[in-house]
């Protein structure tokens, strides 16, 4: 499947050009409308433009994230593209996270009960695409802020051939773009930043939406180092509560 990666979205949002388009002083000539809507993920997409039947009229002017999420439900703009059938089948829940998962956990331990917060990057709020630079960071893996662009990195790999520490990508419509980035576990289970989920957690795949809006994973041999020899194991491991919906 070819997968345009140019969308912005409620957790993969190109965050810089949002505020920049809205946050800007409101010009009465000059002024530009922001239009998008939120899909079935709950992600948002924006753009300058009207680019299909789904986005409509948020805002004009100076916004903030609270005001953009009231113009949603102002303009009704909730929904998008109906639910498609999975393209590949995700790996079943099969049990206890690996080690190797259990890594990743620790090394996105101080977001655990972060809430989902639009173009956020610390323990007060994170997004998607924050939360996987962050988690990679401390792999010494430097990722872009988008996750149209965290796509573009790595090499491809197959939804049966997962390992912990994959990145998974979802889009609601593939004609549009990337809509959600997460950090496969093992076990059948995926680490993000969702609003669905109110903040960090951890979620299964098969028979999910998730399962329904996968598009592509992506393997970074740069991480393999910190993910493989266990150096960040502390001494004691203290398990994050309430991860798993």
């Amino acid at each position: 499947m070819t997968v345009r990666f140019f969308s912005v979205s409620w957790r993969s949002i190109l965050w810089g050009t949002l505020l920049a388009a809205l946050a800007c002083p409101a010009a009465p000539a000059g002024a530009r409308t922001i239009y998008g809507y939120e899909d079935s993920l709950g992600m948002l997409h924006t753009s300058s433009r009207k680019v299909n039947e789904f986005y409509k009229p948020l805002y004009e002017g100076n916004a903030d994230h609270d005001a953009v999420m009231r113009a949603l439900r102002q303009q009704d703009a909730m929904g998008g593209p109906p639910p498609r059938l999975p393209v590949a089948a995700m790996p079943a829940d099969l049990g206890p996270i690996p080690e190797r998962g259990e890594r990743i956990m620790r090394l996105a331990e101080p977001y655990f009960g972060a809430p989902y917060r639009l173009g956020g990057d610390t323990a007060s709020g994170i997004d998607c695409s924050g939360l996987t630079k962050a988690v990679f960071a401390k792999c010494g893996v430097d990722l872009p802020r988008q996750s149209r662009l965290q796509a573009g990195l790595g090499t491809p790999v197959g939804a049966t051939e997962l390992v912990p520490g994959d990145l998974l990508f979802f889009a609601t419509d593939p004609n549009v773009g990337i809509s959600h980035v997460g950090i496969y576990l093992g076990g059948g289970k995926m680490l993000h930043s969702s609003p669905r989920r109110g903040g960090v957690g951890v979620d299964r795949l098969a028979g999910t939406d998730y399962e329904r809006w996968f598009v592509a994973a992506r393997r970074l041999a740069r991480a393999e180092p910190t993910l493989a020899d266990g150096a960040d194991r502390p001494s004691q491991t203290r398990r994050p509560a309430g991860r798993l919906n």
